[in-house]
């Protein structure tokens, strides 16, 4: 016979009692262990900046190898073939 079918069974986890839910929202704030907003820290971050032109108006003035080019019959059917599967 096993130990605890004498002793009886005692659960490992130990409920604290019933449980209460607050009637409205609460007010927002900041998380104790965080780092305070007076440290240097803004309420948004700062816009990125631009690296370059990374938006062209026309294909032209992008790079070579993003110009749009014919696709060969064997790039479509694998294009089709490993894109739409068969169940």
């Amino acid at each position: 016979m096993h130990p605890s079918a004498r002793l009886g069974y005692t659960p490992l986890i130990r409920f604290i009692g019933k449980r209460t839910w607050p009637s409205g929202p609460s007010t927002p704030h900041a998380h104790p262990a965080g780092v305070p907003l007076s440290a240097g820290f803004s309420k948004s971050p700062p816009a990125p900046e631009p690296s370059g032109p990374a938006i062209f108006s026309e294909f032209w003035e992008a790079p070579k190898r993003f110009w749009m080019r014919e696709l060969s019959a064997d790039e479509m059917t694998a294009i089709e073939v490993y894109t739409f599967p068969t169940f």
